[in-house]
């Protein structure tokens, strides 16, 4: 199988279809009953019993699973790490036009959700596309907040979801695309935005921003643009008191050609470089990626920076230049790693499967600081194309065989309402993970 048939998927995910998470999920808890499944419902939250988007709480028993014995005796190490990401379409759902109501009472009972299925860190992003979910000096308003970049909700949603967070004994990372400004045209950057101006200049338009297909691009390569994003990470940590500054995949954009940053390169070679093209590109993002790591412990030491690659190693070295062998086996650079390790134990290509990449990204990290937190696919349970089952303990199962792995320290689910709008092999896999956690 070619190399891309498992690169990891667009990340923003998939949008909900018509009709609502809440209505489906009622439907599939109906449907489960109607069949004898053995779904309870999570007790009543306040103000408002079964609300949409809520997860289901443990399934009585995971019999079919291919492995019956695969969860006993699974322990969790001191402190491990639950996590789950709230993508920008997460918060679009309940943002995008709301007032702070609204928005307050979504993402608290959506916190509580989390809370309850014994999770301890969302991971919330904030900077989707140079841009901001929070007021912000340097990046305009997301258009996820109000409905057009720029344009002010009229109240802070970051300060809702750290004071809500902390006060459910959640912890709370920042989730940060550093370099992307746009995807299509329906992402185009407002004039106001930092890559709309510098795009809009002739002397850097091609050079400090890249088109890049339908996209926008900062250059890793540009100073100015690593200070414009080490900036921005300091203004989060100066005026919320997140718990961690969190990169997904994005660095270089995949489909880059030599063309995308051909100028610095060539400034680079006449100033004596003697670095390849790929290896200036990964040098660039390491750089980046150090002092980002220095912003957040000069900030607070105990302030986490961590990184989400994607699963296949090989792309993330070749296609977006992110050295994450070298990260994960070097201080200075992350307090974790994150891989996502989006494909089942019968995964087609075995190079590919869960079991052989939990090992592999294990022996990745040699430096003892740096702790393994294991990215999972909430949004494929059930899909047997990439190699899950039909058993619905899973997610489970995952969890249980990382656990035994030196490094691990904990996982990240993709994404929140992935476990809220899935069908009945979903919601299982969620039901058996939270009996898992709650042993």
């Amino acid at each position: 199988m070619a190399r891309s048939s498992y690169r990891r998927p667009y990340r923003g995910g998939r949008r909900r279809e018509a009709g609502g998470g809440g209505t489906r999920f009622l439907a599939v808890l109906l449907a489960a009953a109607l069949l004898g499944g053995a779904f309870w419902l999570l007790p009543r939250l306040s103000g408002g019993g079964k609300g949409e988007g809520e997860l289901p709480s443990p399934v009585g028993s995971s019999s079919g699973s291919s492995d019956g014995n695969a969860l006993k005796g699974s322990e969790a190490p001191d402190g491990e790490y639950r996590a789950v990401w709230f993508s920008y379409l997460d918060l679009a759902d309940i943002l995008t036009g709301k007032d702070e109501v609204e928005f307050t009472d979504s993402i608290n009972r959506e916190f509580q959700n989390c809370k309850e299925m014994g999770l301890n860190t969302v991971i919330v992003q904030v900077r989707p596309y140079s841009d901001a979910l929070y007021p912000s000096k340097l990046f305009p308003y997301s258009k996820y907040a109000a409905g057009k970049q720029g344009q002010d909700p009229g109240f802070d949603p970051l300060k809702i979801m750290v004071e809500l967070s902390h006060q459910k004994g959640l912890k709370i990372e920042a989730w940060i695309n550093p370099y992307r400004i746009s995807s299509a045209a329906d992402s185009a950057p407002c004039a106001e935005n930092p890559g709309a101006k510098w795009f809009a200049d002739g002397a850097t338009r091609g050079d400090w921003v890249v088109q890049v297909g339908e996209g926008l691009y900062y250059n890793p390569a540009i100073p100015q643009v690593q200070d414009l994003i080490v900036s921005g990470v300091e203004e989060i940590l100066q005026n919320y008191a997140v718990d961690g500054i969190h990169f997904d995949d994005y660095f270089y954009p995949s489909d880059a050609d030599d063309s995308f940053d051909a100028a610095a390169y060539q400034r680079y070679r006449d100033g004596g470089g003697q670095l390849s093209l790929g290896d200036f590109r990964r040098a660039n993002v390491d750089a980046l990626v150090q002092r980002v790591y220095r912003a957040v412990k000069d900030e607070n030491p105990a302030l986490v920076f961590g990184i989400s690659p994607q699963g296949n190693v090989d792309n993330c070295y070749r296609s977006m230049y992110a050295d994450v062998k070298k990260w994960a086996s070097q201080p200075g650079y992350v307090d974790y790693i994150a891989p996502q390790i989006y494909w089942g134990y019968s995964h087609p290509q075995a190079s590919a499967r869960y079991d052989v990449k939990i090992s592999e990204w294990n022996s990745y990290c040699k430096e003892p600081s740096v702790k393994l937190y294991i990215g999972l696919a909430a949004y494929r349970m059930g899909d047997e194309a990439t190699g899950f089952s039909q058993n619905g303990d899973d997610m489970a199962r995952m969890v249980a065989d990382a656990r035994k792995k030196s490094a691990y320290g904990g996982f990240i689910l993709f994404r929140y309402q992935n476990l809220t709008d899935g069908g009945e092999i979903a919601q299982k896999e969620v039901g058996n993970l939270k009996a898992l956690l709650q042993k």
